[in-house]
């Protein structure tokens, strides 16, 4: 929607600067052209510079509301100027209470493309302590809940996913997590790992399985070609069920949900 409002802008700019200044109709495109290249890395310095007023303290007391809206219009803005497509199917199943979402992880595109699809609800993910030293990106997503994990001290792990869950009911909000814990670089599942459920049994909170296709095709086509993503519900897990089954368990029947969900896409 950013996008499109930021072509309106620059039309209608290139179109009174032509008809203010009297030159032939045809200087529009170009103008409109450069309008539109200007606007653009201006609304990003302005993103830069309101960083400066959001908290630094870790961890937040609680989530600003102002940011969600920010991040959700930002990453709609991202993908619509990178010609992304975005098909998500299945929202509707999407539980009215907090939930774990989990899905195969192909991209850092990954919950970008998530973020600007789902409108409505809050929604945050567990992520590596690196992405949070992106600028800008970073500030934003730590004032909207966004929780790191330090994969490699257990304990730490622990705490975050303690905090997650206690965020998840306190807030009423979606928490993703990708199980496989890294980028697939060759497209084929790895190994899920359980953090991801004992969040769910922790929060007490249902499991959302979805399919991720496309989204490692981003960076390669981003504005030369269009590139299709392809989101889908595959399973609702109640809360009964998570609760009644193993954290093995579940990271074995969701893997497999997921490679079944992807191998039926590929049909």
């Amino acid at each position: 929607m950013l996008c499109y409002i930021f072509m309106l802008l620059s039309a209608i700019g290139s179109g009174l600067l032509v008809w203010g200044t009297g030159i032939h109709w045809l200087w529009a495109i170009p103008i409109f052209v450069g309008m539109f290249i200007v606007i653009n890395p201006l609304y990003f310095c302005a993103l830069w510079i309101s960083t400066i007023f959001l908290p630094k303290k870790d961890p937040i007391e609680k989530p600003l509301k102002g940011v969600y809206f920010m991040i959700q219009f930002s990453c709609d803005w991202l993908m619509t100027l990178l010609r992304v497509k975005i098909r998500f199917e299945g929202m509707e199943q999407f539980p009215n209470e907090p939930f774990v979402l989990v899905s195969n992880h192909l991209s850092n595109f990954d919950p970008i493309v998530i973020l600007a699809k789902v409108k409505g609800r809050k929604i945050a993910f567990i992520s590596k302590k690196s992405n949070f030293k992106i600028p800008v990106a970073g500030v934003y997503v730590h004032n909207a809940g966004f929780l790191a994990i330090d994969r490699e001290n257990a304990m730490s792990a622990l705490r975050t996913l303690k905090r997650a869950g206690e965020m998840m009911n306190k807030e009423s909000m979606i928490m993703g997590i990708y199980p496989e814990g890294t980028r697939s670089k060759s497209g084929e599942l790895l190994e899920f790992k359980e953090g991801a459920f004992l969040l769910a049994k922790r929060a007490n909170a249902p499991v959302v399985v979805i399919t991720t296709e496309g989204t490692n095709q981003i960076s390669k086509r981003m504005l030369w070609k269009r590139t299709n993503v392809d989101l889908k519900v595959r399973e609702v897990i109640d809360r009964d069920t998570v609760k009644s089954m193993s954290m093995a368990e579940l990271a074995a029947h969701v893997r497999k949900t997921v490679e079944d969900g992807l191998h039926q896409s590929s049909k």
